[in-house]
């Protein structure tokens, strides 16, 4: 098997980063280069000029092509090369890889596989939501040099959020995805998990709780909130295969229904850059007050906050287990990894059906 899905689409930038400047990207091990033409199309090519290899990166882009920086040879979206300066005969082979994209929600899309499929198949189904209603929207990238499905095992499991997030999206509510809360909690939670076609969703409930830093100061500033006041919480958040994620979580006072809450909701679409590397675009999204961008850039401050820390967490975990590659001890299991675990199982569904291997999951409870 591949180490990586290819017959699905990616995010390969966030559309403010492609112009007419080429931006170079390595996307499932390949290097790549991302340009916008004249016309403001996105294109994506193998960034190598079958000449001398230099990265075509290194080049600029004039009109409809881009113009390797070594000899002066311009290739078309499509990747063949249509000018030699001072030659008027171009080899036939003289082309490099064109990748499909497509530009939609803010971002580049971009198929790594089977080109013949690509135009059958739907970009990230997940973001549909945002073709419904009114949203206030913000995006942002990080580089994490750890592989996707640490990524993956971190968002399945929100336990971490106490530990890691405790100034923002976390606390000790979140140990109801372990079937418990803390002994002095009041809450009864409910905790759910579904599989669906091609990924799982979740959710959680609590009430008459104490929700997260980052909930409970929205609601007391959009809503207003005494101090020591319950509210209800509730999380819903779906695993698309192979690293796509949506988080929709909703404070409200209690008893009373989510639409008089603070709700709002986050993408989280992750690219294998490599083994070892992935690239992490996230997509805050709010609609209680889409018009208003304070209070959207409120909630792009606090992700930003968390991925960050997340960062350092994954980041660390990758350099150990790159040092510890020779270590045969099993690795330790709690009760909240086993959502992590059924992410996995439907990745390699993924992985097994590109190989022609028999599906190693179908629909129906997690649990």
């Amino acid at each position: 098997m591949h180490m990586y899905p290819h017959n699905v689409w990616y995010v390969a930038a966030l559309a403010r980063e492609i112009s007419a400047t080429p931006l170079a990207r390595r996307i499932l091990g390949e290097r790549l280069v991302l340009f916008r033409t004249a016309s403001g199309n996105p294109v994506a090519l193998a960034d190598r000029c079958p000449h001398r290899q230099l990265p075509l990166s290194r080049g600029r882009v004039l009109g409809e092509h881009i113009q390797c920086g070594y000899h002066g040879a311009q290739f078309d979206a499509a990747g063949r090369c249509r000018l030699v300066p001072g030659q008027s005969e171009i080899p036939d082979h003289a082309a490099v890889r064109s990748c499909p994209v497509r530009e939609r929600h803010g971002f580049i899309w971009i198929w790594m596989g089977d080109a013949d499929l690509a135009a059958a198949a739907d970009p990230a189904p997940i973001c549909s939501f945002l073709d419904r209603g009114n949203w206030g929207t913000l995006d942002a990238y990080i580089h994490i040099a750890c592989n996707y499905e640490l990524i993956n095992d971190n968002l399945a499991d929100i336990t971490h959020t106490e530990f890691v997030h405790p100034t923002t999206l976390g606390n000790e509510s979140m140990r109801a995805a372990r079937g418990e809360l803390a002994p002095e909690s009041s809450s009864i939670p409910r905790f759910e998990a579904n599989l669906v076609d091609g990924g799982m969703n979740f959710r959680l409930s609590l009430t008459g709780t104490r929700p997260a830093p980052s909930f409970e100061n929205a609601y007391r500033r959009v809503r207003g909130l005494k101090a020591g006041l319950a509210l209800d919480f509730q999380l819903e958040f779906s695993f698309r295969a192979p690293a796509f994620w949506l988080f929709s979580p909703t404070a409200m006072k209690s008893g009373t229904p989510a639409a008089e809450g603070v709700s709002t909701s986050g993408l989280i679409l992750i690219t294998p850059e490599d083994r070892t590397s992935s690239h992490y675009f996230h997509k805050i999204c709010q609609s209680y007050a889409p018009e208003v961008e304070a209070e959207t850039r409120y909630w792009l401050d606090e992700t930003c906050r968390a991925f960050d820390e997340d960062k350092v967490v994954l980041e660390a975990q990758q350099r150990n287990l790159e040092c510890d590659a020779g270590d045969a001890s099993a690795p330790v299991s709690f009760r909240g990894d086993w959502m992590g675990f059924q992410v996995r199982k439907l990745v390699r569904a993924m992985l097994a059906a590109e190989s022609g291997q028999p599906r190693l999951l179908e629909s129906g409870a997690a649990r």
